[in-house]
């Protein structure tokens, strides 16, 4: 009997094992935890899509590993015992794919990482921490078939539509209330029946997003803590207080641009973009693009006017005192004359 007893947990252990050690793909962007609660230290917000391993289980929570490459000069030794490293600007700093490749997280400031590898001016990384076991989904797992409907039942909207039926759609009834978070502030009522797609869940509460139009001119910034009416002159005078902060800019495009060994608040071989602004001034500004955003940004007509956002990398370039900004997103706001003609 002892020998069956010791059996059945050998078993049981090897399955729990298996199925900690499997790997996801993180289906919305979440955070990375330094502990399975909701309320522990965020270490790093981890972008949808990245695919991870799990290595443990507590409850809603998985433990994982999120490995990727930062810039050498964004980190410095932590002295730990447990961990190589840690990410020493104020603002933190993007952990990407491969060196000077697309943004897969960022890491805060203080978060502590292990080297794994060094190519160039980037250190490959690694950390295991935790995320809510609802923002992964299984990468290989087999479908759960989907009942039957009833009889009578209503037809969702988004069948209605002839969109393919997905478990994330849901019809949301008239008078519910739109809160901030679960058993947060209202932030207003639908008065009618509409689709909704769920992108997270939480002890009964779930996180929906609904389609609708409104005025363009009743749109401002959803960020606060995005500034705008900026002078570069004001980056530049303010130096470390505006390094990490993030920014929203009215730019001229000029061209793009390699970094060699004069630019040394850059990693050497990085993508940025040179940039006019930003306008009415007629300074400069680098902006420093991942491989996917400098094949967006390529095809763009020299002089035309953008708008973009931005972190703030250094307020002053070290030769000739240009803001250089971690470039985030931008949108075309009009071409050149050359091109409209």
């Amino acid at each position: 009997m002892r020998l069956v007893g010791c059996f059945v947990a050998a078993v049981t252990a090897m399955a729990a094992t298996a199925t900690a050690q499997q790997r996801f793909r993180v289906s919305t962007d979440e955070n990375f935890r330094l502990a399975p609660q909701g309320d522990a230290r965020v270490l790093a917000r981890v972008n949808a899509g990245l695919e991870v391993q799990a290595v443990g289980v507590d409850g809603d929570w998985r433990e994982i590993t999120v490995e990727g490459w930062i810039w050498e000069r964004s980190i410095r030794a932590s002295g730990n015992r447990e961990f190589d490293l840690v990410v020493s600007p104020s603002g933190g700093e993007n952990l990407r794919a491969e060196p000077g490749g697309t943004v897969i997280a960022r890491f805060e400031a203080g978060a502590l990482l292990n080297e794994v590898g060094r190519r160039g001016g980037w250190v490959q990384v690694r950390r295991t921490a935790w995320m809510w076991s609802r923002s992964l989904a299984a990468i290989g797992a087999a479908a759960t078939p989907a009942a039957s409907p009833r009889a009578g039942a209503a037809t969702p909207p988004a069948a209605a539509r002839g969109d393919p039926p997905t478990l994330d759609r849901r019809s949301v009834a008239p008078g519910s209330g739109l809160l901030a978070g679960p058993a947060g502030d209202t932030i207003g009522q639908l008065t009618g029946r509409a689709g909704a797609r769920v992108v997270a869940r939480a002890d009964g509460w779930a996180r929906v997003l609904v389609e609708a139009w409104v005025r363009e001119e009743d749109l401002t910034a959803a960020d606060d803590s995005v500034l705008t009416g900026v002078t570069a002159a004001e980056v530049r005078g303010g130096g470390p207080a505006y390094e990490g902060r993030t920014l929203r800019w009215t730019l001229q495009y000029i061209a793009v641009q390699t970094a060699d060994e004069l630019r040394r608040d850059m990693p050497l071989g990085q993508a940025y973009m040179l940039a006019r602004g930003p306008l009415p001034e007629t300074g400069f500004v680098y902006l420093l693009l991942s491989a996917e955003q400098a094949r967006a940004v390529v095809g763009l007509e020299p002089l035309a006017r953008i708008a973009v956002i931005g972190r703030v990398r250094a307020a002053r370039s070290h030769y000739l005192g240009n803001p250089v900004l971690d470039l985030i997103e931008f949108a075309v706001q009009s071409e050149p004359l050359s091109r409209r003609r």
